[in-house]
């Protein structure tokens, strides 16, 4: 009986003494499960969606949450004063902002107030240095440098 209890005291421990990090490819930053490249050079956003895929079959950034994004700005706060694509685009409705890796309607947006509304001619989305990386919309044929982002790899460590 006593063995038993041992033996469940040191299962529960190490299912919950794991540990979980996200690895990347040198050059490319982790956070929560993804891996980023912030490369400096102005461009389009469908050349810069085509630079990404060339880099690791990434794509440009898909920002799904506040936490996400704060992570994000505090990055674009170190690289200083450069405006960076979001794979965001209201190409097809004006105002209803698609993400371009998967066309999922973007449930969390950060756009500078008066931006991401209906403006016939921006049709992709930045983050601009000069409101704190808030989101603007810009035409899509504006260069900015690109920010791509892909799934890192899962990597366990037990503690103890």
């Amino acid at each position: 009986m006593w063995n038993n209890r041992v033996c469940i005291a040191v299962c529960v421990c190490l299912s919950g003494c794991v540990s979980y990090y996200t690895t990347c490819k040198d050059g490319w930053l982790p956070f929560r499960g993804s891996c980023y490249l912030f490369h400096v050079e102005a461009t389009t956003f469908t050349a810069a969606e085509q630079y990404c895929r060339q880099h690791e079959n990434s794509h440009l950034v898909h920002i799904d949450d506040a936490i996400e994004n704060s992570f994000l700005k505090d990055r674009m706060r170190l690289l200083k004063d450069r405006y960076w694509w979001i794979g965001l685009r209201d190409e097809d409705i004006e105002g209803v902002w698609k993400w371009f890796d998967n066309d999922e309607i973007a449930t969390f947006t950060d756009f500078k107030p008066g931006d991401g509304g209906p403006h016939d001619i921006e049709d992709c989305a930045t983050a601009e240095p000069g409101s704190d990386y808030r989101w603007v919309d810009v035409d899509c044929s504006v260069t900015v440098d690109v920010l791509c982002e892909t799934r890192g790899h899962e990597e366990a460590s037990v503690i103890g």
